[in-house]
């Protein structure tokens, strides 16, 4: 398996996407690709990107991607003007395949569309990863009223209802900015909103996955909801749950924050972890603070009464610490296992964008391993935790995609 990444920051769209395409399939030594991964913000005209992609990749190339709040190389971070990038993927034989399906039924029912992406790539054999992509936003959000955005939690059940077998799920809700504007996604040769798409890649293909949020229990204290609707969180205990977040903080200096920057809620998703291992955490951005403090508004609309959680605290050494730890872990057991490193993959928070320190540590690691870097900052991030893939808040998600020797 050969990969080459190409990035662009020119706002000829059209031209961009003929040069991203070009140069990532230039990158693999190969004339051809059967996938183009492509993504970009919202500044960029996403149909004339993808007919330029297309003009060069011909009619046989899988092409999936779409929005991004910003693009991640291997030496850049890049925000602002109209970044892009393309990932190109080319097996020389039969060993590896990509299927892929989509979903138009995301906003109606998530459920239903993570079965039918199942149900489309059911007869996939040997599967190795599955990555999903999706429109985190259901309605762009405006000064009057929050963005209301589409759960990931079901489409994940969906998916896993329908497939035969486990086979790790990874990718992210896209996200176009930080305003929670309008997200397009790519298949093929559409370009649309309220879509989820899915990639299975399959054959003697190995990821290796990490999740680093670096995000702590603030204490040991744990809290029943008691009161919650869609992503607004009203009690925890019977008490309302800004009056709780006080008390515990000492502050309420958190609610004139949107996002709030230092605290998050979470719950431990594995069966066991380590004192210092955060990685096993499900976290929940807090979008901010409804009307008259009487809730909160999280960024994703999973979490259900009854359903004990904890209040996180956000130290950006502490991730930044767990990133050079857990990237370092990672790619021991690559060389441990005698795998080839082929590429790297890397879904960050748009919330982390304030705080890049824990890109750039993965940027050098990466380089000094000689692994190329696409990483875009996205809405939701999915990665394993325990015994299934969950959507994550606050994250990093590394895939490192690689081959035996």
């Amino acid at each position: 398996m050969f990969a080459g990444i190409a990035f662009s920051q020119t706002n000829a769209a059209f031209a961009a996407g003929q040069q991203l395409a070009r140069q990532a399939i230039a990158q693999t030594g190969r004339s051809s690709a059967q996938l183009l991964l492509l993504f970009c913000t919202a500044k960029t005209d996403y149909q004339r990107l993808l007919d330029g992609a297309r003009l060069v990749c011909g009619t046989d190339t899988i092409i999936l991607g779409g929005s991004a709040a910003g693009i991640i190389s291997h030496d850049q971070i890049m925000i602002e003007g109209a970044p892009a990038a393309a990932l190109a993927i080319v097996s020389d034989n039969d060993n590896i395949t990509f299927s892929r399906a989509c979903s138009e039924l995301i906003a109606q029912n998530p459920f239903l569309a993570g079965q039918q992406l199942g149900a489309k790539l059911q007869q996939v054999v040997s599967p190795a990863l599955l990555l999903l992509f999706f429109d985190s936003v259901r309605y762009a959000g405006n000064l009057q009223n929050p963005a209301i955005l589409n759960a990931s939690r079901p489409i994940l059940k969906g998916l896993y209802n329908t497939l035969p077998i486990k086979v790790p799920i990874a990718g992210a809700g896209l996200l176009a900015d930080q305003e929670f504007s309008s997200t397009k996604l790519f298949y093929d040769a559409q370009v649309q909103s309220q879509l989820a798409t899915a990639l299975l890649i399959s054959g003697h293909v190995k990821p290796y996955i990490s999740n680093m949020h670096g995000c702590s229990p603030l204490s040991a204290e744990r809290f029943t909801i008691t009161k919650i609707f869609e992503q607004f969180l009203y009690q925890l205990n019977d008490e309302p749950v800004t009056q709780v977040i006080d008390r515990v903080t000492g502050s309420s200096h958190w609610r004139k924050q949107t996002p709030v920057t230092e605290l998050a809620l979470g719950f431990n998703g594995a069966t066991s972890c380590k004192p210092d291992d955060s990685s096993s955490y499900v976290t929940r951005l807090i979008n901010g603070i409804l009307p008259n403090d009487e809730g909160i508004i999280l960024f994703e609309p999973d979490f259900r009464e009854g359903m004990q959680i904890q209040i996180m605290q956000r130290d950006p050494q502490h991730i930044v610490a767990q990133t050079a730890k857990q990237t370092r872990a990672l790619l021991k057991q690559i060389k441990q296992d005698q795998h080839t490193p082929i590429v790297a993959l890397y879904f960050d928070c748009a919330g982390r964008i304030a705080t890049p320190q824990e890109a750039r540590e993965l940027q050098q690691q990466l380089t000094a391993a000689k692994i190329p870097l696409l990483g875009i900052y996205t809405g939701v991030e999915i990665a394993p935790i325990g015994n299934k893939s969950r959507s994550l808040d606050w994250s990093g998600v590394l895939v490192i995609l690689t081959t035996p020797n």
